[in-house]
């Protein structure tokens, strides 16, 4: 997982080049992801990270978000809904709510992303 290969942003999004994702978080270089809230009238849906997860362990999370690969759109982040919670939805049934940048600096890494937004 951390040698896959996201595009690199600069802080005003425009691609800048390609990085793996260990060196994204290692040099806090400016990365895509896929976030996807489940919510109904009455509820927002998260999921409790795996206790074995590097980062914030057991700690409550989005309901589906991952990484953009440097080959994929944001659409084909809808990969990240079935391979956590093994739903089969369509891009064209989730609604964009916009994207917005997020930093975390911890001891592990820096963490800059471009977070794509959605709900189902």
């Amino acid at each position: 997982m951390e040698q896959e290969i996201v595009k690199v942003f600069n802080e005003q999004h425009e691609q800048i080049g390609t990085a793996t994702r260990a060196e994204v978080h290692e040099k806090g270089l400016w990365h895509e992801t896929f976030h996807c809230w489940l919510v109904n009238e009455d509820y927002i849906y998260f999921q409790i990270r795996s206790s074995q997860k590097k980062d914030y362990p057991g700690l409550l999370d989005i309901t589906a978000a991952g990484h953009l690969l440097a080959v994929e759109t944001v659409e084909s982040g809808i990969r990240e809904v079935k391979e956590e919670l093994g739903l089969n939805i369509d891009v064209h049934e989730v609604v964009k709510m916009g994207m917005t940048s997020c930093s975390i600096v911890s001891e592990n890494m820096i963490d800059n992303e471009f977070c794509h937004v959605y709900i189902y």
